[in-house]
């Protein structure tokens, strides 16, 4: 297991309500966990030449006044692992079936040939089900064979997919691959529950707060983004110079490369307070991952406010002013008049400048962005349309994959993309 050992997961033992048992030639191991369970209803997974051995241990246990309940799962071919597997399905739909939850099931696979007792492993391995297993002190062949009669010992085993919270960890994989941080820390804070302590549980924490960081940064709250991830940084940079095979120690880089950025869009827009192209890069980078989600509207109503940030940006890097409030003075007299005449003034003297007013005004300054824009005006108008006829606007046409990518390649050929504004991808288990 990466990481070192781990802590195991905090369990409570209980009497489970059903038992899955597959059954062999020898009727020893069956009837010992039958007993020790208490069982109330039993689920035995025969072939169609151990089945005959269920009335015989009905009768055993009966004799000893161990009643239960029980119904019978037949494989054909006892050597096909893939017969054997499709039976033991049914085992664990007849299980469930009976309404119980799956830390009542336990599943004891001693009994039968080593295809059923694989299949009913393969089946059943991850679904929150207690294992059980007979084994013995004494056995045949010098320790090699099958366990002597009466020296039969039962061990109860924890689901191991659990234990090494395998399927949690396929889920929170699966999440940071689609961007889903919410989800991601709802199955972290419960692993958080079960790994008290241990490498894991430093582990967790750290992929929690990322989750957490991240969901923040899709917000838009950037402080709260690049505290979190900090504090993240910081923390997983000492666990992993102390245990250098943590679990996700790989993730060091990244978060060291999310926490520079932050820092540095921190920096350029004083405190995220005001406009600058790193923030209309950061504005692009989060189109692209809604992109990456499907979400085309969302991704194009990012990229038409990138459009308006970086008007913004390029006027405060000039004017030294935001578009909500430019003074007349700072505005060629050429345009002055037709932006009076258009509402801008927002009072005597100050103007208002919309996104296509922003970019007139920077190429009357001869500033790149302005000219670029009046330049391609035709098709810049492309995406202020895709914007205003999406479902997050005034229309009622979904954006298309196509038509993001059309206005996802104009925006490229005059704004700032960057392709390093990577989130961490999260390895799932083997």
């Amino acid at each position: 297991m990466e990481g070192g050992t781990m802590a195991e997961p905090v369990t409570t033992p209980r009497v489970p309500k059903v038992l899955i048992l597959s059954v062999g030639g020898s009727l020893e191991p069956i009837t010992t966990s039958i007993q020790h369970h208490h069982a109330q209803h039993v689920v035995f997974f025969a072939s169609e030449q151990s089945v005959e051995q269920i009335g015989t241990i009905k009768a055993i246990l009966h004799a000893q006044q161990v009643t239960f309940t029980n119904e019978n799962v037949i494989v054909r071919d006892a050597q096909d692992l893939t017969d054997c597997y499709a039976q033991a399905l049914v085992c664990t739909d007849r299980a469930l079936g009976k309404g119980c939850q799956p830390s009542e099931v336990l599943v004891d696979f001693t009994g039968g040939t080593k295809p059923m007792s694989a299949a009913l492993a393969l089946a059943t391995v991850g679904r929150g089900f207690t294992f059980s297993y007979v084994g013995g002190s004494e056995r045949t062949k010098t320790g090699l064979g099958t366990v002597v009669t009466g020296t039969e010992q039962l061990l109860e085993q924890v689901d191991p997919f659990q234990f090494f919270a395998v399927q949690e960890r396929r889920k929170i994989a699966l999440y940071f691959e689609r961007y889903q941080f919410e989800a991601a820390q709802t199955v972290l804070a419960g692993l958080l529950e079960r790994y008290t302590a241990g490498p894991l549980h430093v582990a967790f924490v750290m992929l929690h707060q990322v989750a957490q960081g991240y969901a923040a940064w899709e917000r838009f709250q950037y402080e709260e983004a690049l505290r979190v991830l900090k504090q993240a940084f910081r923390s997983w940079c000492k666990a992993v110079e102390a245990n250098p095979t943590i679990l996700y120690a790989e993730a060091c880089p990244v978060i060291e490369h999310n926490v520079g950025w932050l820092e540095q869009l921190k920096t350029h827009t004083n405190h995220f307070r005001q406009p600058h192209t790193d923030l209309v890069a950061d504005m692009i980078a989060n189109a692209e991952r809604r992109a990456e989600e499907g979400k085309y509207d969302d991704a194009v109503v990012r990229l038409y406010r990138a459009l308006e940030l970086a008007a913004q940006a390029a006027i405060f890097r000039r004017l030294g002013c935001e578009t909500s409030a430019v003074p007349a003075t700072q505005i060629p007299e050429a345009l002055q008049k037709d932006f009076v005449q258009r509402g801008y003034e927002s009072q005597p003297g100050t103007f208002q400048l919309p996104l296509e007013a922003s970019y007139r005004v920077l190429a009357a300054l001869g500033e790149p962005e302005g000219v670029h824009f009046l330049e391609r005006q035709k098709d810049m108008k492309k995406i202020q349309s895709a914007r205003n006829f999406s479902m997050l606007a005034h229309g009622l046409n979904p954006t298309t994959r196509e038509a993001y990518d059309s206005l996802h390649a104009l925006i490229a050929t005059f704004l700032p993309v960057r392709s390093d504004l990577c989130f961490l991808r999260v390895a799932g288990p083997d």
